[in-house]
């Protein structure tokens, strides 16, 4: 401390200057010189299309990153986007040098430009991102990763720009980015991942049951009695104009119809077809258009396509038209995401036809219309349109249980690294002409499994779309491609995250074969619920004595934002 001479005595006034004194040194000291100056100052960046390097079915790599790096970079009230249709506007190619950078800045009007490229030689990737101040201060950043690392790879070079230039530390970072107030944070259940590039950093709540570990008889999750029979399907509606949900469950060649009473499965009606009849999917679709929905049954006679429709009123099946030539499902349609009738016919010498079709009523016959515009690995079963803004990808459930992604136009994206959609419902491929084949030992058949349903869903009308699909585990499955009975299975929800898709969250391992899967109020209670139809897995010796049980998870949904917004689901 400095002192005063000794002939100097210390008045009132002259200690409350030197305490006023030392308080500008200590808080000039302690405040950084740029919070100090303007902390509170906003500043604009802009992220340009990476220029990709590689084969040209990673083309759209360009766009994914200048997505995902803008919404890392994003820092509400501090540093906001350009958005992307002025950037297109006005800087319409990438630069190719510092120089060309700079005239993209000042033509912005940015304080920031972000830009760089990807290169891709075969399973290995390369990224290089340049960040370009007013100043003219270039900040490079690079790596290089394995292609299936590129998006933690992405996540690192975020957090180096975010603290390196943006001055921004990992905790702020972290904190959601929106406009709106973050959900609030929920413990986090062992078996529910939330993938931490995915687009909700803070969890939200669908279901004790699916956040906690709980046992069977949890609050908000419930299972009916089991089922003597195993099963093929399910859907969930009001088919008869009631007002009330019906459950519909598909077996080989039955339609079972119930409700639930007093915490059961009541049965209400009971469809038979044709012992020969081996049915393969069920949809519900007011196909005539007169109010009541009705139940649409994919079936084959015989290895060929013999489909049916029934209606249910007044408690009793009708069977509305049968022998159908034609595989059929239903899909929502872009671009109004209409529920629509498609099918496939048999193809000549192999199972299906080149194209799926819209199906329409032609002098009073369901046939083939328009054809969709899909890729060639498409089938009747096998994809469905998952919406992206205004845009939206097709994915396809090959038939190594891989999940494919393409764009609106086609084009081929990305694969999935896990099996998802697995199936024990096999169609047996011919791979001979009629008459000429040999017959094959059960062991020598080759077998294309439909893959179970892909279910397009979203939660509220500011929420990203997902996927909804099932997981069945087998290890043996893994080795022995015929074996097609899986012990156990979760449901996941996968989003787009710009380059493939990821994790958004997932149900705890439910033991037994998933079955089928959606969203519906199935108890009736005005409550959308979470379903999963499961055959019942009784060890490698108990096949015949499977069983179908449904499990259904009430969804607290009370943090959709709007109002009164209603569930929109894959399925009517």
């Amino acid at each position: 401390m400095m002192s005063l001479p000794a002939n100097v005595k210390e008045t009132p006034m002259r200690h409350f200057f030197r305490f006023v004194l030392m308080a500008v040194i200590l808080f000039t000291c302690a405040t950084p010189p740029s919070a100090a100056l303007a902390e509170d100052a906003l500043k604009r960046f802009a992220v340009l299309p990476f220029t990709v390097h590689g084969p040209d079915q990673y083309a759209y790599l360009g766009q994914g990153v200048q997505t995902m790096l803008a919404s890392r970079l994003k820092w509400v009230g501090r540093f906001e986007d350009v958005d992307r249709p002025v950037i297109t506007r006005t800087v319409p190619t990438t630069p190719a040098s510092l120089d060309q950078a700079q005239e993209a800045l000042n033509a912005l009007g940015t304080d920031y430009l972000i830009f760089g490229s990807v290169t891709i030689l075969g399973d290995q990737a390369s990224l290089d991102a340049h960040v370009l101040d007013a100043q003219g201060n270039d900040f490079p950043y690079s790596a290089q990763v394995p292609l299936n690392d590129l998006i933690p790879a992405l996540e690192g070079v975020a957090r180096e720009i975010n603290a390196q230039v943006f001055g921004r530390r990992q905790e702020q970072a972290d904190q959601p980015q929106t406009g709106r107030p973050a959900r609030a944070a929920v413990p986090s259940h062992p078996d529910l991942i939330y993938n931490e590039y995915g687009p909700e950093r803070t969890p939200y709540h669908l279901n004790p049951e699916i956040l906690y570990t709980g046992s069977a008889d949890a609050p908000g999750r419930w299972r009916s009695q089991a089922l003597p029979f195993p099963s093929l399907g399910m859907v969930v509606g009001d088919a008869n104009g009631d007002g009330k949900n019906e459950i519909f469950i598909l077996t080989d060649n039955k339609i079972l119809a119930y409700h639930v009473m007093d915490n059961r499965l009541m049965p209400l009606a009971e469809y038979a077809a044709p012992a020969r009849i081996q049915c393969l999917n069920i949809n519900l679709l007011d196909i005539n258009r007169d109010g009541f929905q009705e139940i649409i049954v994919s079936a084959i006679l015989e290895e060929a396509p013999r489909s049916f429709i029934l209606n249910f009123i007044d408690g009793r099946f009708t069977l509305l038209e049968d022998r159908i030539p034609l595989y059929m499902n239903v899909v929502r349609h872009p671009p109004d995401y209409r529920s629509v009738l498609i099918g496939q016919r048999q193809g000549r010498n192999r199972l299906f036809d080149s194209s799926v079709h819209e199906v329409v009523r032609m002098d009073g016959r369901l046939e083939p219309g328009t054809a969709l515009n899909l890729p060639r690995e498409a089938n009747v079963f096998n994809f469905t349109f998952l919406p992206q803004d205004n845009d939206f990808k097709i994915v396809i459930a090959d038939h190594r249980d891989k999940l494919r992604v393409f764009s609106s136009t086609s084009s081929f994206q990305s694969v999935t690294e896990e099996s998802y959609g697995g199936s024990a419902l096999g169609l047996e491929v011919v791979d001979g002409l009629p008459g000429l084949g040999q017959d094959k030992d059960e062991e020598m058949r080759d077998y294309y499994y439909i893959p179970s349903r892909l279910v397009p869903v979203r939660l509220g009308r500011d929420t990203a779309w997902n996927l909804l699909v099932n997981r069945n585990i087998s290890v043996s499955a893994q080795f022995f491609a015929r074996y097609r009975y899986f012990p156990q299975g979760e449901i996941h929800s996968l989003f787009w995250d710009g380059i493939n898709l990821n994790i958004n969250w997932k149900t705890r391992r439910i033991r037994g074969t998933v079955v089928d899967y959606g969203l519906e109020d199935v108890m009736n209670d005005g409550r959308t619920e979470l379903f999963v139809l499961v055959n019942t897995h009784p060890g490698v010796t108990g096949f015949t004595q499977r069983r179908t049980v449904l499990l259904t998870y009430a969804l607290d949904l009370d943090t959709v934002p709007d109002a009164g917004t209603t569930l929109d689901i894959g399925l009517e």
